[in-house]
């Protein structure tokens, strides 16, 4: 079942729009302008967006939007994300990695860096 976005997933995927080219930039806002969110994990770990008007293709894959960021989990733990488009560039999942035990409890999104490319 969908449910409207967050304010912290607003503010991030336009925190990672505001780092892209013109073009990729504009598509992503547009998309976040009409998504809405099912929750992949029962932690929430994992986010699968969906476009309304927009038919996606079978899935063959993801690209990352080449900006990721770091974060902490409210108990201070280490946390890693990245925006992911499917084949025609439209969003597609937000996935953060909890970099020790556990499963994700809560995102702290007031630490977060962005940083772009591979790290």
């Amino acid at each position: 079942m969908t449910r409207s976005l967050t304010s912290a997933e607003i503010r991030v995927i336009t925190q990672v729009a505001e780092q892209l080219p013109n073009d990729q930039r504009q598509r992503l806002l547009d998309d976040l302008g009409q998504a809405s969110a099912a929750p992949a994990t029962d932690d929430g770990a994992r986010v699968l967006f969906e476009i309304s008007g927009y038919r996606r293709p079978p899935y063959r894959g993801q690209r990352s939007f080449g900006v990721e960021g770091e974060l902490l989990d409210s108990d201070g733990t280490k946390l890693t994300f990245e925006l992911y488009a499917d084949e025609n560039g439209h969003l597609l999942e937000l996935e953060l990695i909890r970099w020790g035990e556990g499963n994700l409890i809560c995102p702290n999104w007031n630490t977060i860096n962005l940083y772009s490319g591979a790290k």
